[in-house]
């Protein structure tokens, strides 16, 4: 458990970060109710009480104390200490180490006689030997030992544009290539593709979880057991055939936040804050703490809180213990690494309406600490209560589903449908300061670009079809995130629901030559002038959107012109803000259909109008109409007027 960078108190640490060789020290806490009530219930006589006999440290740094490594003879006994909420269990050795990467455990012996190989649930380190689950620590300097902050002060999330990246599949590709003779780590290939990004124009990155998960098999993260390591499969080198390959670990994450950070580009972490991942005997894997206790149900750290996801083990927010420990990971990635946000996966599993315990709580100390009111809390709610939930907690944002869910479903069916105004409309419901993050999909869905033609069979041959969908997505409230690999449309399918046949979480590699094609370089050319024309203009990244509180029986444009019209397939609305004491206006016009379509435009003022999308397109509005319009298939027109107009 993360204190305070000074104290490293749990875990194992090096005494002495700048000296080449130096002893280590092991720490491991353990809960008391006795000395705290907080720490958690009183469920019985035996709960908490992890009934441990001795612990002794193993590993391969023993042949530097004269020893056998991972020897079983009586030597490196840790030593039970008292602390004001519990115990600690700790041992340093007693010679210094010479620099390098060491693997270790815990080697416990139960009051019944049962002894038990546990990894430290604080390691910093996976170890090399990720099917035995083994903790790593280093001694000697880091090569990168500092994380530096964004050159200047983070941005509002409304002013982001977020890319989505699953580490795995973003580099899948590429960073086998002879250019990177061989095999470089997945960490430090990402920094190949950071120049793209910034050409697109995105200003933030959404890392899918990189806290280690229990095996050494693909994943999306989201299935952690050690919350202060970064994944293995993310940090291994096959390129690195240097000795002490290994200490670069966190070096490489390190690396990566600052080559971001150089380029203007916020980092946000997934973190995984409402399970575990799978706890599965005889062999101990999974969440360490588990497995510490004589009997793994005593262990307060786990249990029910809320909800539950199927096949993992929840975190129980109801004890002291747990909320700490899940504070002090995310307090540790702040500090240690400069993250500049945090996305909480599957909130409604560890929010319960009324109680501060879990998410409020969590949500309320990251931000107290984080001092910044920039710094992104992203809550994955998804449920009616989402914006409730945001505006009563310390949440900055969530994700919200609707534009998603109407795009899927109308790509399915050719049609739109009057839903589309209220899901256009992300801020209604929300306080000032909260946006919701918008995406036309996500890591948990297939790729628009196969949903445009998945019906007839030919995925993104109809890309032209995700067009006024991605025009929606940057010209409406909120702040818009793009899934890895969209900008070239990318069209990898992913089961809804995959009927317990593992058929979901599996590799699925972006395929970086579509980015040349004639289908991927159009498209690229059209997020990158999108995200450019909401980059330009702070006032189209406001909240202002009419018309408001749009209902499903409006299937025709309202009075003043705005809204929908369903049997056009065109939605017409606008937005404005203050941009330098000068009102900024926007009049957004959107053709769903496959036809062109001829209709009257309302205007909130009267004048010149320059066409953001169409270059050398403007109208002359007068009488506030522009009569008579044609609007091309599957494509829209983003009227734009400085000034306060007429």
């Amino acid at each position: 458990m993360y204190i305070d960078p000074k104290d490293r108190q749990f875990g194992a640490w090096r005494l002495d970060d700048q000296a080449d060789s130096c002893p280590a020290t092991f720490s491991v806490f353990f809960p008391d109710r006795q000395k705290d009530p907080q720490q958690y219930a009183d469920a019985g006589a035996d709960y908490g009480d992890p009934k441990i006999k001795s612990i002794y440290v193993r590993g391969d740094f023993q042949v530097h104390l004269g020893q056998k490594n991972w020897s079983l003879d009586s030597v490196n006994a840790m030593e039970r200490m008292g602390h004001p909420k519990g115990w600690i269990w700790t041992y340093t050795t007693k010679a210094k180490l010479p620099a390098g990467f060491y693997q270790y455990k815990y080697l416990v012996t139960f009051e019944n006689g049962e002894t038990r190989w546990v990894s430290d649930p604080c390691s910093r380190y996976g170890g090399e030997d990720v099917r035995n689950q083994n903790s790593g620590f280093v001694i000697g300097p880091s090569p990168v030992s500092t994380t530096e902050p964004l050159p200047n002060p983070r941005k509002h999330l409304r002013d982001l544009a977020v890319y989505e990246l699953n580490v795995d599949d973003f580099t899948d590709e590429f960073r086998y290539s002879d250019e990177f003779l061989g095999a470089r780590s997945a960490l430090d290939a990402i920094s190949h593709k950071l120049d793209h990004l910034v050409s697109l124009g995105i200003n933030a990155i959404l890392f899918l979880p990189w806290t280690a998960w229990a095996n050494d098999l693909y994943s999306w993260g989201y299935t952690p057991y050690e919350y202060f390591s970064v994944e293995h499969r993310y940090t291994n080198d096959l390129t690195d055939t240097s000795q002490n390959h290994e200490t670069r670990q966190l070096s490489r994450l390190r690396q990566l936040i600052n080559e971001c950070h150089k380029r203007g580009i916020h980092v946000i972490m997934d973190g995984v804050f409402n399970h575990v991942g799978p706890d599965t005997a005889p062999h101990y894997s999974g969440f360490p703490y588990r497995w510490l206790y004589q009997n793994p149900e005593a262990c307060p750290y786990v249990g029910t809180f809320g909800g539950t996801f199927p096949g993992v083990k929840d975190l129980d927010y109801n004890n002291g213990c747990t909320q700490e420990f899940i504070r002090d990971v995310c307090l540790y990635w702040i500090d240690e690494f400069q993250i500049d946000g945090i996305r909480f996966d599957n909130t409604v599993n560890f929010y319960i309406e009324g109680e501060s315990r879990g998410l409020p709580q969590l949500l309320a100390d990251i931000q107290a600490h984080a001092n910044d009111p920039n710094f992104s809390l992203t809550i994955e709610h998804l449920d009616m209560s989402a914006s409730k939930v945001t505006n009563n907690t310390c949440a900055t944002s969530y994700w919200n589903n609707a534009l998603y869910q109407c795009c899927f479903e109308y790509l399915w069916k050719g049609k739109i449908d009057s839903r589309i105004v209220k899901a256009l409309d992300t801020h209604s419901g929300l306080n000032t300061g909260k946006v919701a993050t918008t995406y036309l999909s996500n890591h948990d869905h297939s790729h628009v670009t196969w949903q445009c033609g998945g019906r007839d069979n030919c995925g993104s041959m109809q890309w032209y079809r995700t067009q006024p969908y991605a025009i929606a997505l940057m010209t409406a409230p909120g702040t818009p995130l793009i899934q890895n690999g969209q900008e070239f449309a990318e069209d990898h399918w992913i089961p809804e629901d995959d009927q317990n046949s593992s058929r979901r979480v599996k590799t699925r590699p972006l395929r970086w030559e579509f980015l040349d094609d004639w289908i991927g370089s159009k498209v690229y050319k059209l997020y990158q002038k999108l995200i450019a024309i909401r980059n330009a203009h702070p006032s189209l990244r406001s909240d202002n959107f009419y018309p408001p509180g749009w209902e499903e029986w409006q299937t025709q444009f309202d009075p003043k012109g705005y809204g929908i019209d369903v049997q056009k397939q065109v939605v017409i609305y606008h937005r404005w803000g203050t941009d330098n004491g000068s009102l900024d206006r926007f009049l957004i016009v959107l053709n769903f259909s496959s036809d062109a379509q001829t209709v009257d435009i309302p205007f909130p003022a009267n004048g010149v109008w320059t066409d953001l999308l169409n270059e050398g397109i403007s109208a002359t509005v007068t009488d506030y109409w522009l009569r008579n319009w044609t609007v091309n298939s599957n494509w829209g027109h983003a009227f734009y007027r400085r000034g306060e107009g007429d």
